[in-house]
């Protein structure tokens, strides 16, 4: 069983001890309405968050009874079977009809490894017409959590789609981004 320093000092400690710690608000802006689409990407350990925002919105129709809207999540790992966690979970979410789609690269994974590897920004680039409908037509925000690298790559991909599918121009791309990020529909928390 691997452990960080974290789990090996919590590990030592007695029931009773104290320790000192600190918390941080995240910088993901949320929809004010519950059926605004979302868009989101999880990288490696990046999909926790991500995780979290559907089993918000599992809570919201579920629970209180509220409708709800698409929710799309593009979860990128190495290895499906060693890294591909929840996945009993996204066929829950799948069935209760909060998840819309799961799209899946795994970078390490045959068929195409070796010699190639497939990314997000690889499996968003094959799903323009979603992204240009959820993100450019009906308004949905977009979300990133994961490796800074993977950046570049992503947002070139949802500016891509955008002119693909007609919402922007190729001279506009640059500008929809911008906004996106600006008006708080574009949300990343990098590493």
């Amino acid at each position: 069983l691997k452990t960080g320093t974290s789990t090996k000092h919590i590990q030592k400690l007695k029931v009773g001890d104290r320790i000192a710690a600190t918390m941080t608000n995240g910088t993901f802006t949320f929809p004010q309405d519950d059926r605004t689409p979302m868009v989101m990407t999880g990288l490696g350990t990046g999909i926790a968050p991500i995780r979290s925002f559907v089993q918000d919105r599992l809570y919201k129709k579920t629970v209180l009874k509220k409708e709800v809207g698409p929710m799309v999540v593009f979860y990128g790992c190495r290895h499906e079977r060693e890294e591909f966690f929840y996945k009993e979970e996204w066929e829950l979410y799948k069935k209760e009809g909060v998840l819309t789609q799961l799209v899946n690269a795994f970078s390490h994974d045959k068929p195409h490894y070796p010699p190639k590897m497939i990314f997000v920004n690889q499996r968003m680039e094959e799903n323009t017409h979603l992204l240009g409908d959820l993100l450019g037509k009906q308004g949905g925000y977009f979300y990133m959590c994961g490796l800074a690298v993977a950046v570049p790559g992503i947002d070139k991909a949802l500016k891509g789609a955008m002119v693909t599918e007609g919402v922007c121009t190729k001279d506009m791309d640059n500008k929809w981004i911008t906004e996106m990020k600006e008006c708080g529909r574009y949300s990343q928390e990098s590493y």
